[in-house]
């Protein structure tokens, strides 16, 4: 299927595919798993504007966008565009700078006007937007009120259309577990198009009303696509909900296990009774100097602790591809991370710095291994078989640190089970307490 799209020189249209691809690179080797949802939603021909939470700054871009066909010009902070060099370059790769509340001094006029008009030539050329439309960057699980730009854009269309702009709203939920660290995991859904005509009406009697009414629809959409703790009080019990489906049900997809916390979360963020049993038993094994992977595992396993006697035996056979990995992919990993570390950033850029810098030294760990195997074997076959059995070798060290973490965990729970028999029994009881409402309301 093509797809109708703003008309853009050849050359930008190039450049946007290096970056989409550029982009793509360096999301599959920073998430261990990036869950993309709603895939059948992105089905349509321009105008549209997307919209999605902001938790985690210019990671949020790339990730609601890079699934989309078509290319997406973006609105971005005011703030961006005040040095020389980078409006320079943002103004000419996709993006259209808007003045917030925060973009401009005390007195001076907060004047939109030419990011509006920007907006309105490139919908009407069937192109689409992406608007972050909580204006501002927190790295948090609960989705902010959204500003109202979103709404007036597409209503504003609307109008100078007569009803007939064709535009599409299109919500997306970005749901990330620890935004700021490698190999963690993040969710994309996409919902279903919102339709501004239908507040058209409603927008010719009174134009604030509608652009309010139509903003809350947007954000009642996108907090329904992600995991929405409601406050910075409920993420702790987002927290302690994901910890317990993704021991507990090993046997669950990604996907499946993604809508169990989302539905269940959103069924019970105001349920003070729930969230204290799930906190004291937390707090309780936290005390105890356990882990709720420690007590999935000791629990579940006590039948069969053959599995984890025998794990120290499998770490000692694979601890050579172990240090192998390790040793080859130690620095591309770390040096990201020390860089992060001393540009002192808002912690929501880590992720940002850590990717980028990750661009230039997984390729140069990759080279670097490709010579050196090349020097040793003086054969181009093997050197890429070498190249091939480091990269393998990764995995292996990510998947050892892995099991060796859950046996550790195990072997202390299962000490303490032995120690204190009775303090054991009652946080079992209120696991099994809490997992039985899980259970139901699944």
């Amino acid at each position: 299927m093509s797809y109708r799209n703003a008309p853009i020189h050849p050359f930008l249209r190039l450049i946007y595919a290096l970056l989409r691809f550029t982009a793509w690179a360096g999301m599959s080797v920073f998430y261990r798993r990036r869950l993309v949802l709603g895939r059948e939603h992105l089905d349509f021909d321009g105008p549209a504007i997307i919209v999605s939470n902001h938790p985690n700054t210019m990671m949020d871009p790339l990730n609601a966008g890079i699934s989309i066909h078509q290319e997406l010009f973006f609105l971005a902070n005011y703030g961006l565009f005040k040095n020389p060099v980078s409006r320079w370059i943002l103004s000419r790769l996709f993006c259209i700078p808007v003045k917030r509340k925060e973009d401009v001094a005390e007195g001076e006029a907060r004047d939109n006007d030419a990011a509006f008009e920007q907006s309105f030539q490139h919908l009407e050329k069937n192109g689409l937007l992406y608007i972050a439309a909580e204006g501002v960057s927190w790295m948090n699980r609960y989705v902010r009120p959204f500003k109202t730009g979103a709404a007036r854009i597409a209503l504003g269309a609307e109008r100078r259309q007569g009803g007939q702009s064709g535009v599409k709203i299109i919500p997306v939920g970005l749901s990330y577990d620890t935004p700021n660290l490698f190999r963690s995991n993040m969710t994309v859904e996409y919902g279903a198009p919102i339709d501004p005509k239908l507040w058209g009406e409603a927008d010719q009697q009174d134009h604030e009303k509608a652009v309010n009414d139509l903003t809350e629809e947007i954000q009642n959409k996108v907090s329904a696509c992600c995991i929405d703790a409601g406050s910075e009080e409920g993420e702790t019990f987002v927290h302690q909900t994901e910890m317990l489906v993704r021991n507990n049900l090993q046997g669950f997809t990604d996907k499946k296990s993604y809508f169990l916390v989302k539905e269940f979360v959103a069924k019970n963020i105001l349920n003070e009774e729930l969230k204290n049993r799930f906190d004291g038993y937390f707090t309780a094994i936290q005390k105890a100097g356990l882990t709720d992977t420690g007590v999935y595992f000791q629990s579940n396993y006590t039948k069969k602790p053959d599995v984890f006697y025998l794990t120290p035996f499998i770490l000692l056979v694979i601890s050579p591809l172990f240090l192998l990995g390790f040793g080859c992919w130690f620095l591309p990993c770390w040096l990201p991370w020390l860089l992060a570390k001393q540009m002192k950033v808002y912690v929501g850029y880590e992720s940002n710095i850590k990717m980028l810098a990750g661009l230039f030294t997984f390729p140069l760990a990759l080279w670097a291994g490709w010579k050196l195997a090349f020097s040793l074997f003086e054969s181009s076959l093997w050197a890429w078989v070498a190249l091939a059995i480091f990269i393998f070798c990764g995995f292996v060290a990510e998947a050892f640190m892995d099991i060796a973490t859950r046996w550790w965990e195990w072997r202390k729970a299962r000490v303490f089970k032995k120690r204190n028999s009775t303090a054991w029994s009652q946080f079992a009881d209120k696991r099994e307490e809490i997992l039985k409402e899980l259970y139901a309301q699944h």
